[in-house]
């Protein structure tokens, strides 16, 4: 039994009428009841019952085209799902994201994504930089949100958004009162809370580097590997840190975060995905974010 030895079937049952079913089909009306004779005697059951003046369906074949119209529809569900899949429209993607886009780039991302590709299962894994790398080379994410990305060639990156640095103070520091940006110098006396440098290479070396700059070298008196624990340290008064300005909504009652003065320290987002990597699904939702996501942040 072919596909066709049922569209023929489904022809002649919706006419009832061999002759205008031919013409619907564009064939002559022999081969046509030839084709649903050879039908018949393979299922093995009478599927019309013709006279000199009418064809009618058999109990069997009104079951029988019940049955084929559903089988025409989940093809043609079956056709355009594969169809969504080329498109990048239907499938799952997982995403590794670092804890400072929770904030304000990932939730902005997914909200407008998954209102525009509902077919899309979407997967969290929140993880540092350096673990999204590792992730990405044995393919266990598609694509990651890291900071401070830097160049390599088995990667490819798309920028996201740059942003500047902040001092986040405990609530009862002197400097919290102070309305003007601050100078990193006042900060010299002070205890530095940090994500180390095997979570995020570029940040750790960016606050060591912008300290100096400064005049002094910052008393580091702990390291993390989540920008969140930082923020959730300082609450706790062990000391002071410099972070992205988007973790400013981060413990808003316990954190006074603080410009700083002269600042050009910033740090940078970004997607990232192996080269190598052609998913149709990967590809929309990187062209998704550059279209739709990067011109509003």
């Amino acid at each position: 039994m072919e596909l066709r030895h049922l569209r023929y079937f489904v022809a002649v049952a919706e006419e009832l009428h061999f002759g205008k079913a031919a013409t619907r089909l564009n064939m002559a009306q022999p081969p046509l009841s030839l084709q649903i004779r050879q039908l018949e005697e393979e299922m093995g059951v009478q599927l019309f019952q013709r006279t000199k003046r009418s064809v009618e369906l058999t109990e069997e074949g009104k079951v029988f085209l019940e049955k084929v119209y559903y089988l025409f529809k989940s093809l043609d569900e079956s056709i355009e799902t594969v169809r969504m899949v080329n498109r990048g429209e239907y499938g799952e993607i997982i995403i590794g994201f670092i804890a400072t886009t929770a904030y304000d780039i990932l939730p902005t991302i997914i909200k407008h994504y998954r209102e525009k590709y509902p077919a899309i299962h979407v997967v969290l894994k929140q993880l540092t930089s350096a673990e999204q790398l590792s992730e990405l080379k044995n393919g266990t994410i598609h694509i990651g949100i890291i900071s401070e990305p830097t160049e390599n060639e088995e990667f490819h990156l798309q920028m996201i958004k740059q942003e500047p640095m902040v001092v986040a103070l405990p609530i009862e520091h002197p400097l919290s009162i102070q309305t003007d940006p601050i100078k990193l110098i006042e900060l010299a006396n002070d205890s530095f809370i940090i994500t180390g440098r095997m979570a995020n290479q570029s940040h750790y070396d960016g606050v060591i580097n912008a300290c100096y700059q400064a005049g002094f070298s910052p008393k580091i008196v702990q390291e993390t590997e989540e920008m969140s624990t930082v923020i959730s340290l300082v609450s706790t008064g062990m000391g002071i840190a410099i972070v992205p300005a988007s973790m400013k909504f981060v413990l808003q009652n316990r954190v006074i975060y603080c410009d700083i003065r002269n600042n050009d320290f910033q740090t940078e987002t970004a997607l990232i995905w192996k080269s190598n990597n052609h998913s149709p699904i990967l590809h929309t939702f990187i062209n998704f974010v550059k279209e739709s996501i990067i011109p509003t942040l």
